[in-house]
């Protein structure tokens, strides 16, 4: 018969009420970004717009020609990062500014990345996910895509012109 060691439940509780008093628990929830209905309709909007443009067959003719066709440039107080449709969707390349490091005798360290988000443009739950993010540089770009209306027609005319939109978002998050 097994049993437990003299004082174990003793120890065990009190084990448990210090860890309840501890404030650094992580929560298990995500927090989401708090928006009004207004602003979640234009990020909404904003998404749509942009996939929408992407699944045309014009996009995929100069895609099958040329590997990249930038068209929005964001630059946030940390990171600048710019949206390009690729011929398997929307890639995000950003830079984000890490700081100086000590240890690095006060050099200024970057982190530089390109991630494939058409995930969020071409499904229902896109801006959700979105607002739900904890990515600095996805936060940056839901700042704009809130704050600015990108219209279908703007997006064409830089296209065509091989130029970008950009929009400077210099808001610290």
């Amino acid at each position: 018969m097994v049993r437990a060691p003299e004082k174990f439940l003793d120890e065990y509780l009190s084990h448990e009420k210090d860890l309840k008093g501890n404030p650094s628990k992580k929560s298990s929830r995500i927090q989401r970004r708090k928006v009004s209905e207004g602003e979640f309709a234009r990020l909404k909007q904003n998404l749509k717009t942009v996939w929408g443009i992407y699944s045309t067959p014009e996009i995929k003719e100069i895609l099958s020609k040329k590997q990249r066709i930038r068209f929005l440039d964001i630059e946030g107080a940390s990171v600048s990062l710019n949206l390009s449709y690729v011929d398997k969707g929307i890639l995000m390349e950003y830079e984000l500014d890490m700081g100086d490091k000590k240890e690095l005798a006060g050099a200024r360290v970057y982190k530089q990345a390109e991630v494939n988000i058409s995930r969020y443009f071409n499904s229902e739950a896109g801006a959700e996910g979105l607002l739900k993010t904890t990515d600095t540089a996805l936060k940056v770009l839901v700042e704009a895509l809130i704050d600015e209306e990108i219209l279908e027609a703007n997006i064409w005319n830089v296209i065509a012109q091989g130029e970008q939109i950009h929009i400077s978002n210099v808001v610290s998050l």
